[in-house]
């Protein structure tokens, strides 16, 4: 019993932090261009698939780890320039209805180019194997996987918390004119951030490549969860989107070990829980304040 929790907490918190690495794009997406991005599962899955393709050709897990985010960015960079910067001054549904379209149209290009079976990220065998965790015997890729996702995540924290970039970021989204007025392109910052966060998704997709399947419908499944846990966290609120990740990840994770068939009943219940409790999520109001 006492190897089953322990091995659930440990799944729970790799579940976690991971998807707090896509909910933290999406979140920032959100919190600084005021745009909900539905194709950010799509980029997800981009990353996993460039991953694939980038680890194959060249033989190197490493090199798919640090391009495949780079050329989701650059895909990134051509959504929110070509597409959504003109629509910055429209109503929200125009943000929801295009990057819904935009994830469509990956999608279908995905399975034109790559077919519709399943791929995975080959494992170097460094990382292959496991090591006792107390008395588990814990995958070792599924503990890169933790390390790498909690790095990146404390990394993120502390360039918007504590660096001139991040005060940019903030100052940007909440007084535009005032950004511009001291000599600022403002539609770059937007961009940066956009292409930030489509870097992340894409981080999150090869490090899950290598452990789970990859396949066109990925990015829907993943995209669902995200959007749980920015609302359970708050929208905007980065802190939110990692707390609730966390709990989101350990919930999955225990509720697979008591009751599998009830685990998305188990998330849905707790979002409705805490939209009951705080319509803003639980750090949301707190953030905008």
């Amino acid at each position: 019993m006492i190897e089953s929790v322990l091995r659930a907490t440990l799944l729970g918190l790799q579940l976690g932090m991971t998807l707090a690495l896509i909910a933290a794009g999406l979140t920032l997406i959100f919190g600084m261009l005021d745009v909900i991005n539905f194709a950010h599962g799509a980029l997800y899955m981009l990353g996993a698939y460039f991953g694939t393709v980038v680890a194959g050709q060249l033989g190197s897990f490493w090199l798919a780890l640090v391009l495949a985010p780079l050329m989701v960015g650059l895909v990134g960079a051509a959504i929110e320039i070509f597409s959504l910067r003109p629509l910055y001054d429209r109503n929200p549904l125009y943000h929801i209805l295009l990057t819904f379209g935009v994830a469509i149209m990956i999608q279908g290009a995905i399975i034109e180019i790559w077919g519709a079976q399943s791929m995975q990220i080959p494992v170097p065998d460094l990382l292959s194997g496991s090591v006792s965790v107390g008395p588990v015997n814990y995958p070792v890729y599924w503990l890169f996987v933790l390390a790498v996702s909690t790095l990146l995540i404390a990394v993120v924290w502390l360039a918007i918390e504590r660096s001139d970039l991040g005060i940019l970021m903030r100052a940007s989204a909440h007084d535009t004119e005032m950004v511009s007025a001291l000599g600022i392109d403002v539609s770059k910052v937007f961009t940066g951030v956009f292409v930030f966060g489509a870097v992340l998704a894409g981080v999150a997709g090869v490090l899950l490549g290598g452990s789970r399947s990859v396949h066109p419908g990925m990015g829907f499944g993943i995209i669902i969860e995200t959007f749980i846990v920015v609302v359970i966290g708050g929208l905007g609120s980065f802190r939110g989107a990692v707390y609730a990740a966390l709990l989101i990840g350990l919930v999955t994770a225990y509720g697979a070990l008591i009751a599998p068939t009830l685990t998305d009943l188990f998330l849905f219940a707790m979002m409705a829980i805490v939209l009951m409790a705080k319509p803003s999520g639980l750090f949301g109001a707190t953030e905008a304040a």
